[in-house]
């Protein structure tokens, strides 16, 4: 009787010691809608359309990022930028900010030259770690 017992036990810690992967994480119909945003001069901001805007100096802010499945809390982390037309993609990054849910913000007076940059963004969860390449572009003209 005491060997049934052993061999019950034995076959417990097996099964007990199997590792399973916490939770999932799917980007493949991850993306911005829309995924493009230029920003004007700040000299060249409607003073009438911007008002508010330009009385607060509230960033310029992009939507959240749809598509995306898995196992909460997801972090969003900007994982680089390409710039191209006379653009500084070091500066550009320095300044650009993302929050949850993938939510960017960029401050209403750039510091980076005008150009056109071209953001990818890294999503990670418990266990998982995936980038959206070319995520979103910004022109700051």
């Amino acid at each position: 009787m005491s060997t049934k017992w052993i061999y019950g036990l034995l076959i417990m810690l097996l099964f007990a010691c199997d590792d399973k992967e916490v939770g999932f994480l799917d980007i493949s119909r991850a993306e911005y809608s829309p995924n493009f945003m230029e920003i004007p001069k700040y000299e060249d901001i409607d003073p009438i359309v911007e008002s508010q805007r330009l009385e607060l100096g509230t960033p310029w802010v992009t939507l959240q990022m749809q598509g995306v499945l898995g196992t909460n809390p997801i972090t969003f982390s900007i994982e680089d930028v390409k710039a191209s037309e006379g653009g500084n993609a070091e500066l550009f990054k320095a300044e650009l900010e993302i929050i949850g849910g993938g939510t960017m913000y960029y401050p209403i007076k750039p510091q980076a030259p005008a150009g056109k940059y071209v953001v990818s963004v890294r999503l990670t969860n418990e266990g998982y770690s995936k980038v959206l390449e070319d995520a979103y572009t910004f022109v700051v003209k």
